[in-house]
């Protein structure tokens, strides 16, 4: 018999009988875990290679099983007994989704079961996010508190030379070209911008004028006066520890850290100032004072954040691997025409080979952000992709509001990502009418080229909001797309298909004498992922590109000169189709 703790929040007429369609062992499952193909593997792999939840699945419905849910019990609908479920939460910011508790050992059957029911859209892991900044404990730091005059500190606004935190001399104008920007506008409050992560210190001096105030809500009165499922979010909302409360106050400290870089109060007298002196966010709280939380509240704080109408969301976190729950929120968020600006990861891997969640999920209104120093070099911690990392900006000993009217100096993705965030705000603030789409080109094309960077991020650049501002889009020594000219192969560039295991090939690829740049264009790569690789070397025997995975038309990172060559490895494991060469490019 199923405990009194299983629950459905949000669906008061709902029978919790366990009669309904026979028993709930029978279930709506109809024959659970005797599917004719068993993925069984497939799925207890997905319970072992990340952080988890023990005994948490995030469970989506589809339309059929919402309906389903209306005419039977939950117990029948996901098989109590059979599973040893004791509860599923609907999500208050959508009820099609569900945060199941399990016994941890049928996770992977109930994950394969679902996987073979109309009801259900997907069942998967609850995996633990982290923040990705960390604390730079300088000698004279903590025990400091500027005002904004003392400006010096902040070298991601504006860098002209001075020491760190660390005591290492920046390189003048490696900075966002804040002071320029300025200028033009200091920040416009009808943009909200949804900080999700340990929540924010909103009584903090420097940022508590900036704080979202909800218009539609009067503060504690016990009613939800905008009627937007939220009781009293005056500031936000808490869903952290699989709770949720109205008080995202953080208590931890890089929330308020993040939120200090994309709006502490300018020109005040004190403390730090923000991209945007004028701002308001809404503090949306997931992580708990460790800094981690689960899979299942930050796709609920994505989603809160599209309910209320958040321009954008910076998300200076990730963990797990792809989800369709977080995919699904994403593209949500999407929909709703939001930007979602996510730090890119502090592992020093490349993306492109080994992507870092949330920041690789592919939807056009992501923007994943590296880190940079303040002599205009990437970051040694940062995670970097030329294909899936878009832009970089200042991450490394950056200084800050923490809580308790404080302030520290903290490195990571974490720190750079809302650099970008803040430069959104300020640039959507001069254009409230524009698209999603056209903020992030804004920001993408108006970067800082730097040829540290060249390899390293999708637009060669370090952000420039004065640039973005201004329409300013600076040259690149790189070619353009139009720059290429198609080069007639003379023989197939191609393995097998399918290839052999332990394959070692090499491809040599010669282009006419004078071409200045060469890359070929693969028409099909279908290789195991991160474990055959073709590899693009350069007539020095430099690699310039590292290939796995799936692709259609995909064009190489290209070499200097006029010939380049290809090298391919497998293990002993899966053999795929292989890839081939379409075409070979050159610019004169």
């Amino acid at each position: 018999m199923i405990s009194k703790n299983w629950r459905v929040w949000n669906k008061p007429n709902l029978v919790w009988s366990m009669a309904v369609m026979g028993s709930a062992g029978a279930g709506l499952f109809l024959g659970m875990g005797q599917s004719a193909h068993s993925d069984i593997s497939k799925f207890s792999a997905l319970l072992t290679q990340n952080e988890r939840v023990p005994g948490e699945l995030i469970v989506k419905l589809s339309k059929q099983g919402k309906l389903a849910l209306r005419m039977n019990s939950a117990a029948a609908l996901f098989d109590a007994s059979s599973f040893g479920v004791t509860a599923a939460d609907a999500f208050e910011t959508n009820d099609s989704f569900y945060l199941v508790k399990l016994a941890d050992g049928k996770a992977a059957n109930f994950m394969e079961a679902a996987q073979n029911n109309p009801n259900f859209e997907y069942a998967e892991p609850n995996y633990i996010m982290h923040a990705l900044g960390y604390k730079d404990h300088a000698p004279d730091v903590a025990d400091v508190i500027p005002n904004d005059a003392d400006f010096n500190k902040l070298w991601g606004m504006k860098n002209t030379g001075q020491k760190d935190a660390a005591g290492t001399t920046g390189t003048a104008g490696a900075d966002i070209g804040a002071t320029k920007a300025w200028n033009i506008t200091t920040g416009n409050k009808n943009i909200l911008v949804g900080i999700i992560d340990t929540g924010v210190d909103y009584n903090h001096p420097d940022l508590k004028d900036n704080m979202w105030t909800n218009p539609g809500e009067i503060a504690d009165n016990g009613i939800d006066d905008d009627g937007n499922g939220f009781v009293d979010d005056i500031h936000g909302w808490n869903f952290s520890g699989g709770g949720s409360t109205n008080d995202p106050m953080d208590d931890n400290e890089h929330g308020t850290h993040v939120a200090g870089t994309i709006g502490g109060k300018g020109n005040d007298g004190q403390g730090v100032a923000g991209v945007n002196w004028n701002a308001s966010i809404v503090g949306i709280k997931f992580l708990t004072g460790t800094g981690s939380g689960s899979l299942a509240d930050a796709v609920k704080s994505i989603q809160y954040a599209t309910k209320i109408g958040a321009k954008m969301t910076n998300n200076s976190w990730g963990g797990g691997s792809f989800t369709q729950s977080m995919f699904d929120a994403i593209k949500e968020a999407e929909a709703a025409g939001s930007l979602f600006i996510a730090a890119a990861g502090n592992d020093s891997q490349n993306a492109d080979n080994t992507p870092h969640y949330p920041a690789g999920y592919q939807a056009n209104n992501v923007i994943a952000v590296a880190a940079t120093t303040n002599q205009d070099t990437l970051a040694t911690f940062s995670t970097y992709g030329k294909r899936s990392v878009h832009i970089a900006a200042p991450g490394h000993k950056i200084y800050s509001s923490v809580p308790g009217g404080k302030y520290d100096t903290f490195s990571g993705t974490s720190m750079a990502t809302p650099h970008v965030t803040g430069a959104a705000a300020l640039v959507w603030g001069t254009m409230e009418n524009a698209s999603y789409a056209e903020v992030k080109d804004r920001l993408l094309r108006s970067r800082d080229y730097v040829g540290s960077l060249s390899r390293k991020v999708a637009n060669s650049g370090r952000l420039n909001v004065y640039n973005a501002l201004t329409e300013t889009y600076p040259v690149s020594p790189e070619p353009s797309e139009a720059d290429w000219q198609d080069f007639a192969l003379t023989a197939p560039i191609e393995s097998a298909h399918p290839y052999a295991s332990n394959a070692k090939q090499e491809f040599v690829v010669q282009g006419p004498a004078n071409a200045k740049f060469i890359r070929v264009v693969f028409s099909k790569v279908d290789l195991e992922d991160s474990y055959d690789f073709v590899k693009v070397v350069d007539a020095q025997g430099n690699e310039l590109d590292s290939i796995s995975g799936r692709a259609d038309n995909l064009a190489s990172f290209y070499g200097a000169g006029s010939s380049l060559k290809l090298r391919f490895t497998s293990d002993s494991t899966q053999n795929k189709w292989g890839f081939a060469v379409g075409k070979v490019q050159v610019v004169y």
